[in-house]
Protein backbone atom coordinates (compact mmCIF):
# COMPACT_ATOMS: atom_id res chain seq x y z
CA UNK A 1 0.00 0.00 0.00
CA UNK A 2 2.69 2.44 0.67
CA UNK A 3 6.10 0.53 0.00
CA UNK A 4 8.22 3.91 -0.08
CA UNK A 5 6.86 4.71 3.72
CA UNK A 6 5.56 8.51 2.53
CA UNK A 7 2.31 7.92 4.13
CA UNK A 8 2.60 6.02 6.97
CA UNK A 9 2.56 7.52 10.57
CA UNK A 10 2.72 4.66 13.35
CA UNK A 11 0.67 5.40 16.46
CA UNK A 12 1.53 3.83 19.59
CA UNK A 13 -1.47 3.28 22.04
CA UNK A 14 -2.68 2.69 25.81
CA UNK A 15 1.03 3.94 27.09
CA UNK A 16 -1.00 3.67 30.64
CA UNK A 17 -0.76 -0.14 30.76
CA UNK A 18 2.66 -0.31 30.20
CA UNK A 19 4.21 -1.78 33.22
CA UNK A 20 7.12 0.01 35.67
CA UNK A 21 10.61 -1.10 34.00
CA UNK A 22 9.16 -1.92 30.77
CA UNK A 23 9.06 1.65 29.14
CA UNK A 24 12.50 0.87 26.96
CA UNK A 25 10.64 -1.40 24.74
CA UNK A 26 8.31 1.31 23.70
CA UNK A 27 10.66 4.49 24.17
CA UNK A 28 12.82 2.28 21.17
CA UNK A 29 9.77 1.82 19.11
CA UNK A 30 9.10 5.61 19.51
CA UNK A 31 12.33 6.97 19.31
CA UNK A 32 12.68 4.85 16.16
CA UNK A 33 15.46 2.73 16.95
CA UNK A 34 13.18 -0.23 16.42
CA UNK A 35 10.59 -0.50 13.44
CA UNK A 36 11.55 2.42 11.88
CA UNK A 37 9.11 4.68 9.95
CA UNK A 38 10.14 7.74 7.69
CA UNK A 39 8.00 9.22 9.23
CA UNK A 40 8.25 8.27 12.77
CA UNK A 41 5.74 7.74 15.53
CA UNK A 42 3.13 9.35 18.03
CA UNK A 43 2.01 8.13 21.74
CA UNK A 44 -1.12 8.90 22.61
CA UNK A 45 -3.52 8.04 25.56
CA UNK A 46 -7.23 8.06 24.74
CA UNK A 47 -10.19 7.61 26.92
CA UNK A 48 -9.63 4.79 29.41
CA UNK A 49 -13.12 2.34 29.74
CA UNK A 50 -13.79 3.77 33.02
CA UNK A 51 -13.82 7.19 31.65
CA UNK A 52 -15.92 6.30 28.61
CA UNK A 53 -18.70 4.92 31.33
CA UNK A 54 -18.33 8.12 33.60
CA UNK A 55 -18.73 9.92 29.88
CA UNK A 56 -15.50 11.80 30.55
CA UNK A 57 -15.40 15.36 28.08
CA UNK A 58 -12.95 14.77 25.07
CA UNK A 59 -11.73 18.45 26.95
CA UNK A 60 -11.02 16.53 29.72
CA UNK A 61 -9.38 13.59 28.52
CA UNK A 62 -6.98 15.67 26.55
CA UNK A 63 -5.66 17.24 29.72
CA UNK A 64 -5.56 14.03 31.55
CA UNK A 65 -3.51 12.85 28.28
CA UNK A 66 -1.48 16.43 28.51
CA UNK A 67 -0.52 15.67 32.56
CA UNK A 68 0.15 12.02 31.95
CA UNK A 69 2.82 12.59 29.89
CA UNK A 70 4.32 15.23 31.53
CA UNK A 71 4.77 13.34 34.97
CA UNK A 72 5.69 10.15 33.66
CA UNK A 73 9.30 9.23 34.75
CA UNK A 74 10.58 7.99 31.75
CA UNK A 75 7.82 9.87 28.82
CA UNK A 76 8.50 13.46 29.94
CA UNK A 77 11.99 13.22 29.49
CA UNK A 78 11.52 13.01 25.90
CA UNK A 79 10.24 15.34 22.50
CA UNK A 80 6.98 16.63 23.47
CA UNK A 81 6.45 16.42 19.82
CA UNK A 82 6.12 12.74 20.11
CA UNK A 83 3.13 12.35 22.29
CA UNK A 84 -0.54 13.28 22.32
CA UNK A 85 -3.28 13.54 20.10
CA UNK A 86 -2.94 17.26 19.06
CA UNK A 87 0.61 16.18 17.96
CA UNK A 88 -1.04 13.25 15.99
CA UNK A 89 -3.40 15.74 14.62
CA UNK A 90 -0.86 18.13 13.60
CA UNK A 91 1.05 15.45 11.71
CA UNK A 92 -1.52 13.92 10.00
CA UNK A 93 -2.91 17.28 8.86
CA UNK A 94 0.08 18.05 7.43
CA UNK A 95 0.54 14.92 5.53
CA UNK A 96 -3.02 15.38 4.20
CA UNK A 97 -1.65 18.72 2.99
CA UNK A 98 1.40 17.39 1.35
CA UNK A 99 0.07 14.38 -0.46
CA UNK A 100 -3.11 16.65 -1.79
CA UNK A 101 -0.22 19.07 -3.11
CA UNK A 102 1.54 16.51 -4.62
CA UNK A 103 -1.57 15.19 -6.47
CA UNK A 104 -3.04 18.63 -7.05
CA UNK A 105 -1.91 19.68 -10.43
CA UNK A 106 -2.95 15.94 -12.20
CA UNK A 107 -6.57 16.21 -10.09
CA UNK A 108 -6.83 19.80 -11.14
CA UNK A 109 -6.53 18.88 -14.42
CA UNK A 110 -9.10 16.24 -14.26
CA UNK A 111 -11.66 18.61 -12.75
CA UNK A 112 -11.27 20.93 -15.53
CA UNK A 113 -11.87 18.18 -18.17
CA UNK A 114 -14.58 16.71 -16.43
CA UNK A 115 -16.08 20.86 -15.89
CA UNK A 116 -16.00 21.44 -19.34
CA UNK A 117 -17.26 18.43 -20.31
CA UNK A 118 -20.41 18.95 -18.17
CA UNK A 119 -20.71 22.87 -19.43
CA UNK A 120 -21.12 21.43 -22.79
CA UNK A 121 -23.83 19.23 -21.54
CA UNK A 122 -25.45 22.03 -19.47
CA UNK A 123 -25.40 23.72 -22.63
CA UNK A 124 -26.84 21.32 -24.55
CA UNK A 125 -30.43 20.63 -22.29
CA UNK A 126 -30.28 24.43 -21.72
CA UNK A 127 -33.27 26.53 -23.25
CA UNK A 128 -32.27 29.91 -25.36
CA UNK A 129 -35.35 31.59 -22.70
CA UNK A 130 -37.86 31.42 -20.46
CA UNK A 131 -41.63 30.65 -21.20
CA UNK A 132 -43.78 31.85 -18.40
CA UNK A 133 -46.03 34.27 -19.94
CA UNK A 134 -47.34 34.70 -23.77
CA UNK A 135 -45.06 37.42 -24.41
CA UNK A 136 -42.30 35.49 -23.34
CA UNK A 137 -43.13 32.34 -25.52
CA UNK A 138 -43.63 34.46 -28.15
CA UNK A 139 -39.95 36.03 -28.08
CA UNK A 140 -38.68 32.11 -27.81
CA UNK A 141 -40.52 31.12 -30.63
CA UNK A 142 -38.90 33.92 -32.80
CA UNK A 143 -35.45 32.80 -31.15
CA UNK A 144 -35.33 29.51 -31.64
CA UNK A 145 -36.77 30.36 -35.04
CA UNK A 146 -33.88 32.75 -35.91
CA UNK A 147 -31.13 30.02 -34.08
CA UNK A 148 -32.54 27.11 -35.95
CA UNK A 149 -32.51 29.29 -39.61
CA UNK A 150 -28.73 30.36 -38.83
CA UNK A 151 -27.41 26.90 -37.96
CA UNK A 152 -29.44 25.37 -41.13
CA UNK A 153 -28.07 27.93 -43.54
CA UNK A 154 -24.56 27.65 -42.34
CA UNK A 155 -25.18 23.11 -42.75
CA UNK A 156 -26.46 24.26 -46.24
CA UNK A 157 -23.43 26.37 -47.42
CA UNK A 158 -21.29 23.89 -45.51
CA UNK A 159 -19.90 26.89 -43.26
CA UNK A 160 -19.47 24.34 -40.20
CA UNK A 161 -17.99 27.11 -37.70
CA UNK A 162 -20.00 27.00 -35.17
CA UNK A 163 -19.33 24.71 -32.02
CA UNK A 164 -22.97 22.77 -32.42
CA UNK A 165 -22.32 21.80 -35.74
CA UNK A 166 -18.54 20.86 -35.33
CA UNK A 167 -19.52 18.35 -32.36
CA UNK A 168 -22.25 16.72 -34.20
CA UNK A 169 -20.67 15.45 -38.14
CA UNK A 170 -24.55 14.55 -38.92
CA UNK A 171 -25.44 18.21 -39.31
CA UNK A 172 -23.03 18.78 -41.54
CA UNK A 173 -25.46 18.81 -44.20
CA UNK A 174 -23.76 19.99 -47.84
CA UNK A 175 -20.97 17.68 -47.17
CA UNK A 176 -23.45 14.62 -46.98
CA UNK A 177 -25.32 16.51 -49.96
CA UNK A 178 -21.78 16.15 -51.73
CA UNK A 179 -22.32 12.54 -51.57
CA UNK A 180 -25.40 12.44 -53.18
CA UNK A 181 -24.58 14.22 -55.98
CA UNK A 182 -21.38 12.00 -56.73
CA UNK A 183 -23.45 9.13 -56.90
CA UNK A 184 -25.70 10.73 -59.71
CA UNK A 185 -22.62 11.76 -61.43
CA UNK A 186 -21.80 7.62 -60.92
CA UNK A 187 -25.63 6.50 -61.76
CA UNK A 188 -25.46 8.86 -65.10
CA UNK A 189 -22.08 7.40 -66.41
CA UNK A 190 -23.02 3.97 -65.51
CA UNK A 191 -26.11 4.73 -68.09
CA UNK A 192 -23.83 5.46 -70.82
CA UNK A 193 -23.24 2.71 -74.01
CA UNK A 194 -20.67 1.08 -75.20
CA UNK A 195 -20.04 3.30 -77.61
CA UNK A 196 -16.85 1.89 -79.03
CA UNK A 197 -17.66 -1.68 -78.70
CA UNK A 198 -17.89 -3.80 -81.83
CA UNK A 199 -21.47 -4.98 -81.24
CA UNK A 200 -22.39 -1.71 -80.04
CA UNK A 201 -21.48 -0.51 -83.70
CA UNK A 202 -22.63 -3.43 -85.35
CA UNK A 203 -26.77 -2.62 -83.77
CA UNK A 204 -25.66 1.04 -84.97
CA UNK A 205 -25.18 -0.10 -88.42
CA UNK A 206 -28.45 -1.95 -88.25
CA UNK A 207 -30.48 0.84 -87.03
CA UNK A 208 -28.74 3.46 -89.71
CA UNK A 209 -30.12 0.82 -92.54
CA UNK A 210 -33.42 0.79 -91.04
CA UNK A 211 -33.90 4.26 -90.81
CA UNK A 212 -32.29 5.42 -94.26
CA UNK A 213 -34.34 7.67 -95.92
CA UNK A 214 -33.09 9.52 -99.62
CA UNK A 215 -30.16 10.46 -98.21
CA UNK A 216 -27.46 10.04 -100.77
CA UNK A 217 -24.82 7.20 -100.51
CA UNK A 218 -22.33 8.93 -97.76
CA UNK A 219 -24.39 11.04 -96.08
CA UNK A 220 -25.56 10.42 -92.59
CA UNK A 221 -29.07 11.27 -91.42
CA UNK A 222 -29.24 14.23 -88.35
CA UNK A 223 -32.52 12.85 -87.48
CA UNK A 224 -30.86 9.04 -86.58
CA UNK A 225 -28.85 11.00 -84.12
CA UNK A 226 -31.40 12.81 -82.82
CA UNK A 227 -33.28 9.86 -82.47
CA UNK A 228 -30.69 8.00 -80.65
CA UNK A 229 -29.49 10.76 -78.15
CA UNK A 230 -32.80 10.81 -77.20
CA UNK A 231 -32.84 7.33 -76.46
CA UNK A 232 -29.67 7.43 -74.03
CA UNK A 233 -30.61 10.82 -72.01
CA UNK A 234 -33.89 9.20 -71.25
CA UNK A 235 -31.85 6.82 -68.95
CA UNK A 236 -30.95 9.96 -66.42
CA UNK A 237 -33.93 10.23 -65.20
CA UNK A 238 -34.33 7.90 -63.13
CA UNK A 239 -31.23 8.78 -61.84
CA UNK A 240 -31.95 12.06 -61.34
CA UNK A 241 -35.47 11.48 -59.29
CA UNK A 242 -33.16 9.23 -57.03
CA UNK A 243 -30.84 12.19 -55.72
CA UNK A 244 -34.16 14.50 -55.58
CA UNK A 245 -35.49 11.75 -53.13
CA UNK A 246 -32.15 11.20 -51.41
CA UNK A 247 -31.80 15.06 -50.94
CA UNK A 248 -35.18 15.38 -49.51
CA UNK A 249 -34.41 12.46 -46.72
CA UNK A 250 -31.51 13.99 -45.77
CA UNK A 251 -32.87 17.30 -45.34
CA UNK A 252 -35.44 16.21 -43.51
CA UNK A 253 -33.21 14.01 -41.32
CA UNK A 254 -30.46 16.75 -40.82
CA UNK A 255 -33.57 19.47 -39.72
CA UNK A 256 -35.31 17.11 -37.37
CA UNK A 257 -31.95 16.76 -35.23
CA UNK A 258 -30.50 20.07 -35.67
CA UNK A 259 -34.17 21.65 -33.79
CA UNK A 260 -33.64 18.36 -31.14
CA UNK A 261 -30.83 19.89 -30.18
CA UNK A 262 -31.43 23.39 -30.08
CA UNK A 263 -34.86 22.77 -28.87
CA UNK A 264 -33.67 19.83 -26.47
CA UNK A 265 -36.38 20.28 -24.28
CA UNK A 266 -39.56 20.97 -26.14
CA UNK A 267 -40.81 17.62 -27.63
CA UNK A 268 -44.17 19.17 -29.04
CA UNK A 269 -42.52 21.84 -30.67
CA UNK A 270 -40.14 19.29 -32.28
CA UNK A 271 -42.79 17.77 -33.30
CA UNK A 272 -44.40 20.34 -35.18
CA UNK A 273 -40.95 21.45 -36.94
CA UNK A 274 -40.42 18.07 -38.39
CA UNK A 275 -44.16 18.11 -39.74
CA UNK A 276 -43.76 21.21 -41.30
CA UNK A 277 -40.50 20.27 -42.77
CA UNK A 278 -41.64 17.39 -44.25
CA UNK A 279 -44.56 19.40 -45.72
CA UNK A 280 -42.34 21.82 -46.86
CA UNK A 281 -40.30 18.80 -48.35
CA UNK A 282 -42.88 17.11 -49.98
CA UNK A 283 -43.39 20.11 -52.18
CA UNK A 284 -40.05 21.30 -53.05
CA UNK A 285 -39.23 17.55 -54.08
CA UNK A 286 -42.32 17.93 -56.50
CA UNK A 287 -40.80 21.11 -57.85
CA UNK A 288 -37.24 19.59 -58.20
CA UNK A 289 -38.38 16.87 -60.07
CA UNK A 290 -40.17 18.63 -62.77
CA UNK A 291 -37.09 20.99 -63.19
CA UNK A 292 -35.00 18.21 -63.68
CA UNK A 293 -37.33 16.66 -66.36
CA UNK A 294 -37.36 19.80 -68.15
CA UNK A 295 -33.49 19.87 -67.94
CA UNK A 296 -33.46 16.31 -69.36
CA UNK A 297 -35.95 17.09 -72.40
CA UNK A 298 -33.16 20.12 -72.94
CA UNK A 299 -30.74 18.37 -73.52
CA UNK A 300 -32.79 15.63 -75.80
CA UNK A 301 -32.52 18.78 -78.25
CA UNK A 302 -28.75 18.78 -78.71
CA UNK A 303 -26.92 21.83 -78.91
CA UNK A 304 -23.53 23.35 -78.21
CA UNK A 305 -21.54 26.41 -79.33
CA UNK A 306 -19.03 24.45 -77.12
CA UNK A 307 -15.52 23.46 -78.88
CA UNK A 308 -15.15 20.49 -76.68
CA UNK A 309 -17.75 18.52 -78.71
CA UNK A 310 -15.73 19.19 -81.78
CA UNK A 311 -12.30 18.18 -80.52
CA UNK A 312 -13.70 15.25 -78.57
CA UNK A 313 -14.75 13.92 -82.42
CA UNK A 314 -11.63 14.77 -83.31
CA UNK A 315 -9.82 12.79 -80.62
CA UNK A 316 -12.20 9.43 -81.00
CA UNK A 317 -10.82 9.31 -84.67
CA UNK A 318 -7.43 9.90 -84.04
CA UNK A 319 -7.36 7.45 -81.21
CA UNK A 320 -9.32 4.81 -83.83
CA UNK A 321 -6.62 6.02 -86.16
CA UNK A 322 -3.69 5.03 -83.51
CA UNK A 323 -5.18 2.06 -82.70
CA UNK A 324 -5.34 0.89 -86.38
CA UNK A 325 -1.44 1.39 -86.74
CA UNK A 326 -0.72 -0.28 -83.90
CA UNK A 327 -2.77 -3.30 -84.57
CA UNK A 328 -1.34 -3.39 -88.36
CA UNK A 329 2.37 -3.12 -86.57
CA UNK A 330 1.80 -5.85 -84.32
CA UNK A 331 0.20 -8.44 -87.02
CA UNK A 332 4.19 -8.10 -88.35
CA UNK A 333 5.90 -8.61 -85.68
CA UNK A 334 3.27 -11.61 -84.86
CA UNK A 335 4.43 -13.37 -88.43
CA UNK A 336 7.27 -15.25 -88.71
CA UNK A 337 10.46 -14.44 -88.64
CA UNK A 338 9.72 -10.64 -88.56
CA UNK A 339 12.00 -7.62 -89.29
CA UNK A 340 14.18 -8.11 -86.61
CA UNK A 341 14.15 -12.26 -87.43
CA UNK A 342 15.41 -11.82 -91.02
CA UNK A 343 11.89 -10.67 -92.52
CA UNK A 344 11.82 -8.89 -95.63
CA UNK A 345 11.50 -4.73 -94.53
CA UNK A 346 9.50 -4.24 -98.14
CA UNK A 347 7.02 -7.25 -97.30
CA UNK A 348 6.55 -5.84 -93.58
CA UNK A 349 6.10 -2.41 -95.37
CA UNK A 350 3.55 -3.71 -97.64
CA UNK A 351 1.43 -6.01 -94.60
CA UNK A 352 1.14 -2.51 -92.85
CA UNK A 353 -0.22 -0.67 -95.99
CA UNK A 354 -3.02 -3.48 -96.78
CA UNK A 355 -3.67 -2.77 -93.42
CA UNK A 356 -4.42 0.34 -93.30
CA UNK A 357 -6.01 0.43 -96.68
CA UNK A 358 -8.51 -1.93 -95.25
CA UNK A 359 -8.75 -0.11 -92.08
CA UNK A 360 -9.81 2.90 -94.12
CA UNK A 361 -12.47 1.44 -96.29
CA UNK A 362 -14.13 0.47 -93.25
CA UNK A 363 -13.84 3.46 -91.26
CA UNK A 364 -14.35 6.28 -94.44
CA UNK A 365 -15.55 4.29 -97.15
CA UNK A 366 -19.35 4.62 -98.20
CA UNK A 367 -20.52 1.88 -96.50
CA UNK A 368 -22.82 1.29 -93.51
CA UNK A 369 -19.69 -0.16 -91.29
CA UNK A 370 -18.28 3.53 -92.36
CA UNK A 371 -20.91 5.22 -91.16
CA UNK A 372 -22.08 3.46 -88.02
CA UNK A 373 -18.75 4.35 -86.60
CA UNK A 374 -18.38 8.06 -87.53
CA UNK A 375 -22.21 7.89 -85.65
CA UNK A 376 -20.62 6.02 -82.45
CA UNK A 377 -17.59 8.92 -82.27
CA UNK A 378 -20.64 11.65 -82.67
CA UNK A 379 -22.99 10.07 -80.25
CA UNK A 380 -20.05 9.41 -77.38
CA UNK A 381 -19.00 13.23 -77.86
CA UNK A 382 -22.30 14.90 -77.09
CA UNK A 383 -23.11 12.23 -74.45
CA UNK A 384 -19.85 12.94 -72.98
CA UNK A 385 -20.91 16.63 -73.36
CA UNK A 386 -24.23 16.78 -72.25
CA UNK A 387 -24.03 14.30 -69.26
CA UNK A 388 -21.54 16.67 -67.37
CA UNK A 389 -23.74 19.70 -68.43
CA UNK A 390 -26.52 17.36 -66.75
CA UNK A 391 -25.36 16.41 -63.95
CA UNK A 392 -23.87 19.80 -62.69
CA UNK A 393 -27.01 21.93 -63.50
CA UNK A 394 -29.45 18.61 -61.87
CA UNK A 395 -27.37 19.38 -58.64
CA UNK A 396 -27.42 23.04 -58.70
CA UNK A 397 -31.09 22.87 -59.25
CA UNK A 398 -31.09 20.52 -56.03
CA UNK A 399 -29.14 22.76 -54.24
CA UNK A 400 -30.79 25.68 -54.77
CA UNK A 401 -34.40 24.16 -54.64
CA UNK A 402 -34.73 21.73 -51.94
CA UNK A 403 -31.43 22.55 -49.79
CA UNK A 404 -31.39 26.50 -49.61
CA UNK A 405 -34.76 27.08 -49.76
CA UNK A 406 -35.39 25.29 -46.85
CA UNK A 407 -34.38 27.41 -44.11
CA UNK A 408 -36.35 30.63 -45.25
CA UNK A 409 -39.29 28.27 -45.78
CA UNK A 410 -39.29 26.87 -41.89
CA UNK A 411 -39.15 30.44 -40.85
CA UNK A 412 -41.88 31.82 -42.50
CA UNK A 413 -43.99 29.13 -41.98
CA UNK A 414 -43.06 28.74 -38.05
CA UNK A 415 -43.88 32.73 -37.57
CA UNK A 416 -47.29 31.98 -38.49
CA UNK A 417 -47.29 30.41 -34.71
CA UNK A 418 -46.81 33.76 -32.90
CA UNK A 419 -50.14 34.53 -32.72
CA UNK A 420 -51.39 31.07 -31.68
CA UNK A 421 -51.86 31.55 -28.25
CA UNK A 422 -52.81 28.02 -27.05
CA UNK A 423 -50.19 26.48 -29.61
CA UNK A 424 -47.37 28.31 -28.26
CA UNK A 425 -48.58 27.05 -24.95
CA UNK A 426 -48.34 23.67 -25.72
CA UNK A 427 -45.14 24.11 -27.68
CA UNK A 428 -43.39 25.08 -24.88
CA UNK A 429 -44.00 22.11 -22.33
CA UNK A 430 -40.87 21.19 -21.16
CA UNK A 431 -39.98 17.77 -20.96
CA UNK A 432 -40.17 16.62 -17.37
CA UNK A 433 -36.77 14.06 -18.30
CA UNK A 434 -34.54 17.05 -19.53
CA UNK A 435 -35.66 19.48 -16.66
CA UNK A 436 -34.56 16.90 -13.95
CA UNK A 437 -31.55 16.09 -15.89
CA UNK A 438 -30.57 19.90 -16.76
CA UNK A 439 -30.97 20.47 -13.19
CA UNK A 440 -28.32 17.02 -12.08
CA UNK A 441 -26.42 18.98 -14.08
CA UNK A 442 -26.18 22.28 -13.05
CA UNK A 443 -26.02 21.03 -9.73
CA UNK A 444 -22.54 18.86 -10.98
CA UNK A 445 -21.32 21.94 -12.63
CA UNK A 446 -21.50 24.18 -9.59
CA UNK A 447 -20.10 21.64 -7.56
CA UNK A 448 -17.00 21.49 -9.65
CA UNK A 449 -16.51 24.78 -10.16
CA UNK A 450 -16.23 25.05 -5.96
CA UNK A 451 -13.72 22.74 -6.37
CA UNK A 452 -11.89 23.92 -8.85
CA UNK A 453 -11.79 27.31 -7.45
CA UNK A 454 -10.33 25.99 -4.28
CA UNK A 455 -7.52 23.82 -5.86
CA UNK A 456 -7.00 27.21 -7.49
CA UNK A 457 -6.69 29.43 -4.70
CA UNK A 458 -4.27 26.17 -2.94
CA UNK A 459 -0.86 28.19 -2.85
CA UNK A 460 1.52 25.93 -4.76
CA UNK A 461 3.90 26.12 -2.24
CA UNK A 462 4.45 22.74 -0.51
CA UNK A 463 4.62 22.49 3.10
CA UNK A 464 7.28 19.73 4.42
CA UNK A 465 6.05 16.48 5.82
CA UNK A 466 6.34 16.11 9.72
CA UNK A 467 9.48 14.26 10.12
CA UNK A 468 9.68 11.93 13.14
CA UNK A 469 12.36 12.41 15.91
CA UNK A 470 15.40 10.99 16.34
CA UNK A 471 15.33 10.60 19.68
CA UNK A 472 16.35 13.56 21.71
CA UNK A 473 14.74 16.74 22.31
CA UNK A 474 15.15 19.48 20.37
CA UNK A 475 15.46 22.59 22.65
CA UNK A 476 12.70 25.23 22.00
CA UNK A 477 13.74 28.18 20.84
CA UNK A 478 15.41 31.25 22.66
CA UNK A 479 13.11 34.20 23.64
CA UNK A 480 16.20 36.44 23.55
CA UNK A 481 14.40 38.61 26.17
CA UNK A 482 11.83 39.45 23.84
CA UNK A 483 7.73 39.92 25.41
CA UNK A 484 6.11 40.28 22.25
CA UNK A 485 6.21 36.53 20.66
CA UNK A 486 5.93 33.03 21.74
CA UNK A 487 8.29 31.20 19.67
CA UNK A 488 8.77 27.06 19.66
CA UNK A 489 10.02 24.80 17.33
CA UNK A 490 8.60 21.70 15.93
CA UNK A 491 11.36 18.88 14.26
CA UNK A 492 13.83 22.04 13.46
CA UNK A 493 12.08 23.13 10.81
CA UNK A 494 8.66 24.66 11.55
CA UNK A 495 8.25 27.81 13.38
CA UNK A 496 5.29 28.70 15.25
CA UNK A 497 5.16 32.00 16.24
CA UNK A 498 2.27 34.57 18.31
CA UNK A 499 2.87 38.62 17.25
CA UNK A 500 0.91 41.57 19.35
CA UNK A 501 0.08 43.06 15.97
CA UNK A 502 -0.10 47.28 16.45
CA UNK A 503 -2.05 50.16 14.81
CA UNK A 504 1.11 49.90 12.02
CA UNK A 505 0.80 46.48 11.15
CA UNK A 506 3.32 43.73 11.27
CA UNK A 507 5.72 46.16 9.62
CA UNK A 508 6.72 43.19 7.03
CA UNK A 509 8.48 43.45 3.73
CA UNK A 510 7.15 39.96 1.32
CA UNK A 511 7.74 38.57 -2.28
CA UNK A 512 6.04 36.31 -3.99
CA UNK A 513 9.26 33.57 -4.69
CA UNK A 514 8.26 30.55 -6.72
CA UNK A 515 4.61 30.56 -5.14
CA UNK A 516 6.33 30.84 -1.78
CA UNK A 517 5.26 34.02 0.82
CA UNK A 518 9.25 35.06 1.61
CA UNK A 519 9.86 37.76 4.44
CA UNK A 520 12.30 39.94 2.38
CA UNK A 521 12.66 42.98 4.84
CA UNK A 522 11.01 45.17 8.13
CA UNK A 523 9.83 48.33 8.46
CA UNK A 524 12.11 50.13 11.58
CA UNK A 525 9.98 48.73 14.75
CA UNK A 526 8.39 45.87 13.35
CA UNK A 527 6.84 44.18 15.85
CA UNK A 528 6.91 40.75 13.24
CA UNK A 529 10.35 41.23 13.63
CA UNK A 530 10.67 41.66 17.68
CA UNK A 531 8.78 38.92 17.83
CA UNK A 532 11.69 36.92 16.24
CA UNK A 533 10.72 36.53 12.37
CA UNK A 534 14.03 36.46 10.19
CA UNK A 535 15.02 37.34 6.83
CA UNK A 536 13.79 34.32 4.12
CA UNK A 537 11.12 32.75 6.62
CA UNK A 538 8.97 31.45 4.58
CA UNK A 539 5.06 32.23 5.45
CA UNK A 540 3.26 28.71 5.94
CA UNK A 541 -0.04 29.43 8.20
CA UNK A 542 -1.94 33.07 8.97
CA UNK A 543 -4.06 31.38 12.49
CA UNK A 544 -4.07 27.83 11.64
CA UNK A 545 -5.30 28.75 7.72
CA UNK A 546 -2.99 27.69 4.94
CA UNK A 547 -2.24 30.87 2.90
CA UNK A 548 -3.61 30.97 -0.73
CA UNK A 549 -2.44 33.44 -3.50
CA UNK A 550 0.25 35.94 -2.60
CA UNK A 551 -1.95 38.64 -2.93
CA UNK A 552 -4.36 37.10 -1.09
CA UNK A 553 -2.36 36.12 1.69
CA UNK A 554 -1.10 40.59 1.42
CA UNK A 555 -4.68 41.43 1.68
CA UNK A 556 -5.82 38.72 4.52
CA UNK A 557 -2.40 40.36 6.44
CA UNK A 558 -3.78 43.60 6.20
CA UNK A 559 -7.36 42.54 7.47
CA UNK A 560 -5.66 41.54 10.48
CA UNK A 561 -7.02 44.33 12.86
CA UNK A 562 -4.78 44.99 16.54
CA UNK A 563 -4.09 42.26 18.68
CA UNK A 564 -2.45 38.54 18.42
CA UNK A 565 -2.06 36.88 15.36
CA UNK A 566 -0.68 32.97 15.39
CA UNK A 567 2.08 32.50 12.07
CA UNK A 568 3.77 29.03 11.38
CA UNK A 569 7.05 29.89 9.49
CA UNK A 570 9.62 27.44 7.52
CA UNK A 571 12.74 28.61 8.59
CA UNK A 572 14.76 25.35 7.73
CA UNK A 573 14.63 26.28 3.55
CA UNK A 574 14.65 29.57 3.75
CA UNK A 575 18.85 30.15 3.77
CA UNK A 576 18.79 28.91 -0.13
CA UNK A 577 15.78 31.52 -1.27
CA UNK A 578 17.39 34.13 -3.17
CA UNK A 579 15.27 37.34 -3.36
CA UNK A 580 13.11 37.79 -6.10
CA UNK A 581 10.10 40.32 -6.67
CA UNK A 582 9.20 43.62 -5.58
CA UNK A 583 8.13 42.78 -1.85
CA UNK A 584 4.68 44.41 -0.38
CA UNK A 585 4.39 45.68 3.14
CA UNK A 586 1.48 44.79 4.99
Amino acid sequence: VDPLGERTLGVLTKPDLIGPGNEDEAVAVLTNVRKPLKLGYVMVKNRSQAQVKQATSNVAARHDESKFFATHPIFSRLDKGLFGIPNLTSKLTKLLVHRIQDDLAPMKRHVEVLLSKVRADVRAVSSYGTAETPSERQKLLVTLTQEFARHLNDCVRGEYRDRLIVVNPNLRLYTRALVIFTELQSRVVDAAPDFRSRRFIDNLAKDLDGLRGRELPGFMSAQSFYMFIQQYIDAWLPPARMAAAQTRALAAEVVAELFSKIAVSYPVLREEFVQVTATILEKTEEKCIKLLEALILREKDPFTINEFLQAHINKLRYDRFESAVQSAFTNVAAQEGGISGGGSWQAAKEHVASAMRSWYRDAHGVSSAANAQDMAAILEAYWTLASKRFVDNACMTLDQHILSTLGPKLQEQCYQFVHNEQQLESFFTEDPKIVAKRKDLIQLRDRLVKANTAMASIQAHRAPPPRHSTGSRQPDSAHNGISHGDISSVGGQLIRITIDIGKAGLGLQLADEGGRVVVRGFRPGSPAQQAGMNLGDILLEINGAIPGTFMGTIQKLKSLGPGPVHLALDRGTAKHISPAAPAHLP
